[in-house]
């Protein structure tokens, strides 16, 4: 099978036990295709296969945040603004003024 991008000449983190680490992957429909060291991944190549040299460079699996502030969203949910939806100023200001008038102080908003 034909990979869409392969990334090679890294230095790739799996969180695999059995295999922590890898030089080259390759990826199709956004699904690991192949993973290993040069040999293993780059029978995937083809023709309009994107080639990525790592140059070096170490490789992360997703998007890990160690910084979470859980308990603080729980306990100030009903006072933060949710923004997405709003379609104009006036509407952002009216919701503004609504949340202004039910937050405790000495809490932001």
């Amino acid at each position: 099978m034909t990979a869409d991008v392969i990334f090679h000449s890294g230095q790739i983190t799996t969180l695999d036990r059995s295999r922590p680490s890898a030089s080259a992957v390759a990826i199709k429909d956004g699904v690991f295709l192949a993973v290993g060291g040069e040999a293993d991944v780059m029978v995937h190549a083809g023709h309009n296969t994107e080639i990525v040299d790592l140059k070096g460079r170490r490789v992360l699996p997703g998007l890990i945040d160690n910084h979470l502030h859980i308990i603080r969203g729980g306990l100030n949910f009903n006072m933060e603004l949710r923004w997405d939806g709003v379609r104009s100023l006036a509407d952002a200001m009216g919701m503004l003024k609504r949340q202004v008038a039910v937050t405790p102080p000495p809490q932001w908003v």
